[in-house]
């Protein structure tokens, strides 16, 4: 008689991250972690907008100049933004600020937030759906 005999789930979602080698072993792609980032009461004057900067390279490792623009629809003045954090580590802290910079001069900052900074963890979370 037949039997089927699988793998235990844990190995089989192992199996299924991409790895690639190099001399010294196998070396695991980092995840993306995705972050949505909100800043109220985000008052602007004509030609400044809030941006979102911080300790990450994704965030410009706090160079306002290199900062992520966050969006003020659907209500200003709150702005909100996801920013994708790809290589990122799952569980790794990342330090950020609002900030209110002229869109086209990135070293003219208006305002920044207070302290003390805010932080995120960087967590890998998946949502997947099926429908008949």
């Amino acid at each position: 008689m037949f039997r089927n005999h699988l793998l235990p789930l844990g190995v089989f979602m192992l199996a299924m991250l991409p790895v690639h080698g190099n001399a010294a072993g196998a070396q695991w792609t980092p995840i993306t972690d995705e972050v949505e980032f909100k800043c109220a009461n985000g008052n602007t004057t004509p030609g400044y907008s809030v941006y979102v900067v911080g300790n990450h390279p994704t965030l410009g490792n706090w160079d306002p100049a290199k900062a992520v623009k966050l969006n003020d629809k659907p209500g200003y003045p709150t702005w909100t933004g996801k920013v994708l954090f790809p290589g990122a580590d799952d569980g790794k802290d990342v330090e950020w600020k609002c900030i209110v910079r002229n869109e086209t001069v990135p070293t003219d900052v208006q305002k920044w937030q207070n302290n003390p900074n805010n932080i995120v963890k960087l967590a890998f979370t998946a949502k997947s759906v099926g429908t008949f």
